[in-house]
Parts: structure tokens; C-alpha cells; sequence
């Protein structure tokens, strides 16, 4: 694969705090305290940890009346051990009878009660982490970046379980410290914030209050302390696979290419590494995209090529460092526009591009097959967001038959290609500003000279 070697630098004054931007010193602080016993993950406050832990109340709404106090008490309890950071919760309520607990796929929006904790562990004041659960038991995982935007496609491994009782819903979670990312350090000072939302009062509450009329989200957070002497774990993770598919189908009398069964095997190798406590290295061979959720069905009658969403495992970790044109909070571009899709991660493994001959039988795949994949992502020098996606696609042929002739031969309709894309963006004090650049490239090797006349060489 080709090395593609970038040096970039950039020398920008400390600008001042923008209106409205809490200074670091203005920030309330969260302490959480070490645990001392096993806590059981039932959802229910009985460990006597939660009874000595410090006690985070004074909720403030954002809706429907901004400003106002919320309007049902909720007390937050924050612990930790050498493992996980755990968070439990008493959300009273006035009237249990009329929470509203639906159960829904994770990450699927409800009509319900919910609770949400924001992490900000690398401290940077721009990006973070989600994890949330309704009064029925539901997940929502995700990640922030950018200070206010997040995305919903990460799913983390962790825990949390809810309970309803007279007094109104417990809840219990264990965040992993393998499904975060910070930095060593004997005393940790992460970012932390609250939400609870009460469905049938419209209601959304913060500990640390969101402005509808300003940006910024992760740099409002209030400061998460009390945590000491903990290290990122090491993380390596080997996923090798073996798969057989079959396909029954009709067929064509005297298709020689189906005669209404298929089997397909496969193997290939999936790692997850961290570099440091910063970077995590993705590598895959021959990936397995089998367990991924099926795309809706569309029926597009325009010009534009559909775009679906990124499900696959691979391509969605570290994803948001690959946004590019948000130049801070909200200010992107423009209002109405979308922000620039320098790459679309779906082209990687979608059915070939060319045409083929006229033929009486043909058989051709149904997509291009992914070789290999290395991506790396996180933070370098403190302040650097850094990701690095090369991906190398497979030359696809169609198999043909000619009943006249009575020949058979194969075309070429997809090439051998090669994908890269370099993305690198320094963030300002207090990740107020920050300025990036992005780099890809397509190489396409062609067999048939037709090909080429069907699709671009780079």
C-alpha cells in the first residue's frame, strides 16, 4: 500500500473566551469516591457505598421553561474502583403511576422517562462519551465531538439496569474503563454532566445547564474529580471467524451457474489494539458484516446516489474525527447545508460499478469483496485529532454464458482498488477554535481496458 506522509503546522494565537462560555474556574465540581465493595448492578440503591458517596442535586431545565428549577428531585452518585466508573441514581417522582417506560431497540428514541450521564475524560472540553437508559430498561450509548454534535452509531460494552418503585426509578451503571479513553495520571480530572428527562411534562433537565440561544455542550461540563490512581487498561482484541453461508433459490432452467443452491465459505481475522492510552489501531481481513442491521428499503427516482447510514463495526469507531468542515460549535459552513462528504465509508464492499456483456446466463456479486483495512484514531501531542483509513477492494469478475456459442468467459466489472483518506485537526484553548485538513485518495487498477470507460482510474 502506498505511504502517504503528511507534516503540517500550525501556529495560531490564544484567542479569548467566547460570550457565554463558563471560565474553568466558574465550573461546579463533582467528586466520586472510591468503592470500597462489590457493587451488585441490580438497579437498586442498596449498597451502603451509595449511602456515603457525595450526592449531586439541583437540576436545572431546559425545557419547557429554561432556567426554571426541575421539577422532580434527582440525586446522582458517582463511584469508581481499578475496573469501571459506576453511576447510580434516584429520580423521584411525585406520581410513579404516570411514568412513562417503554421498551425499546437500543438507541431507538422512546416516549420515555430517561437518564443520561455525558463523560468527557480526555478532558478536552470538545469531545466525550453518552450512556443513558429509560425507565423501561433501554440503552443509548454514543459519542460527542465537536463540543456540540453527537452520534448515536457507537455501541459501547457496559452496563445498566432500572428499577420503578413508590418513590419513582432507581437507576445502576458500570462504565468500563475499556470503552473510554483518557490519559495516565495519578489524579484524573474528566469532564461530567447529567440529563433527566420526564416524558409526560416535556421535561429535560441538566446539572450543568445547556443554553438554547448559545453553543456548546462538552465545554460547559462540570469538573468529574476524585479519581486516583487508576491506568487505562490494555486493550487487544482478536476476532477470528469461520462462516458457511447456503442460498436456496429458483433458477433459470440450465443455468450452469445456479442450479438452486449455493454455499459460501469464508475466514478472516478482526483486531482492536490500543497504542498508548490515546490511539486505537482497527485492522480487518476479509470482514464479516453479517451481524450488521439490514438497511431500510428505498426507492430512490432521482440523479443523486442513496445514502444509508454506517453500521458496520469497523468503520464506526473513531468515525467523528473523520467530520470535517464543523468549524466549532454550530458555526459549519452554512445553515442549510449539510457539512462536505469528503468520503462515504459505504462505497467500501458495494456492488460493482461496471457493466458486462450481453450473455444468456450471468452471475455476478453481489458486492465487492474488502481484502483488508487498517485505521487508526485518537489524540497525539495533547491537543491533535488524528485518523489515518487505508482499504484495499477486491478485482470482481462475472461469470458468462453464451448458449449460442456455447462459450463461457469471465468480465471484469469492479477493479482492484485502493482507499485512503488522512484527517488531522488542532484544537485552540479550551477547544473554543480548532483547524484541520483532510486528505483522500482512490487508485484503481484496471485489467480490461473497457473499464475503464465506466469508471474513474483515481
Amino acid at each position: 500500500m502506498t505511504t502517504i506522509a503528511i507534516l503540517l503546522c500550525l501556529v495560531a494565537a490564544d484567542l479569548p473566551p467566547q460570550n457565554g462560555d463558563p471560565s474553568p474556574g466558574a465550573r461546579p465540581a463533582v467528586r466520586a469516591v472510591r468503592a470500597g465493595q462489590a457493587v451488585v448492578l441490580d438497579g437498586r440503591l442498596t449498597e451502603a457505598l451509595w449511602q456515603g458517596a457525595d450526592r449531586v442535586r439541583d437540576f436545572v431545565q431546559r425545557d419547557p421553561v429554561e432556567g426554571a428549577a426541575a421539577s422532580e428531585s434527582t440525586v446522582v452518585y458517582l463511584a469508581y474502583d481499578d475496573a469501571a466508573i459506576y453511576v447510580a441514581a434516584r429520580l423521584f417522582d411525585r406520581a410513579p403511576d404516570s411514568l412513562v417506560a417503554r421498551l425499546g431497540r437500543r438507541d431507538v428514541g422512546t416516549d420515555s422517562d430517561r437518564f443520561l450521564v455525558y463523560l468527557d475524560p480526555y478532558y478536552d472540553r470538545r469531545s466525550g462519551f453518552y450512556f443513558g437508559i429509560n425507565a423501561a430498561g433501554t440503552l443509548y450509548d454514543g459519542v460527542l465531538y465537536n463540543d456540540d454534535w453527537d452520534d448515536n452509531s457507537w455501541d459501547g460494552v457496559w452496563e445498566g439496569k432500572a428499577v420503578i418503585d413508590e418513590l419513582g426509578w432507581t437507576v445502576e451503571m458500570r462504565i468500563p474503563y475499556s470503552q473510554l479513553r483518557f490519559r495516565t495520571a495519578d489524579v484524573q480530572v474528566w469532564g461530567v454532566n447529567f440529563r433527566r428527562e420526564i416524558a409526560r411534562k416535556a421535561e429535560i433537565a441538566y446539572y450543568a445547564p445547556r443554553p438554547k440561544n448559545a453553543s456548546g455542550f462538552v465545554s460547559r461540563f462540570a469538573d468529574l474529580v476524585g479519581i486516583e490512581r487508576i491506568t487505562p487498561p490494555r486493550r487487544l482484541e482478536l476476532m477470528p471467524y469461520v462462516n458457511t453461508r447456503a442460498a436456496f433459490t429458483r433458477h433459470a432452467p440450465g443455468d450452469p451457474f445456479n442450479d438452486g443452491s449455493t454455499y459460501t465459505p469464508a475466514l478472516g481475522l478482526d483486531l482492536r489494539a490500543g497504542i498508548g492510552s490515546n490511539l486505537t489501531l482497527n485492522a480487518t481481513i476479509n470482514p464479516d458484516f453479517g451481524q450488521v442491521e439490514v438497511d431500510p428499503a428505498v426507492v430512490n427516482l432521482s440523479d443523486v446516489e442513496t445514502f444509508f447510514q454506517e453500521k458496520r463495526p469497523f468503520f464506526i469507531e473513531g468515525s467523528t474525527i473523520f467530520e470535517f468542515g464543523f468549524g466549532g460549535a454550530r458555526n459549519f459552513w452554512g445553515f442549510n447545508w449539510a457539512h462536505p462528504r469528503m468520503f462515504y465509508t459505504r462505497r467500501l464492499g458495494r456492488a460493482p460499478q461496471g457493466g458486462q456483456p450481453a450473455a444468456t446466463y450471468a452471475d455476478r456479486p453481489e458486492g465487492v469483496n474488502i481484502l483488508g483495512a487498517l485505521k487508526l484514531t485518537g489524540k497525539v501531542a495533547g491537543r491533535w485529532n488524528v485518523g489515518a483509513l487505508a482499504a484495499a477492494t477486491a478485482r470482481e469478475f462475472a461469470r458468462l454464458h453464451d448458449t449460442v456459442t456455447d462459450a463461457r468467459y469471465r468480465a471484469e466489472i469492479e477493479p482492484l482498488t485502493y482507499s485512503a483518506v488522512f484527517r488531522a485537526q488542532r484544537e485552540f484553548p479550551e477547544g473554543r477554535q480548532g483547524l484541520g485538513t483532510m486528505i483522500t485518495a482512490v487508485v484503481r487498477d484496471f485489467d480490461a481496458p473497457g473499464l475503464r470507460d465506466q469508471v474513474n482510474s483515481g
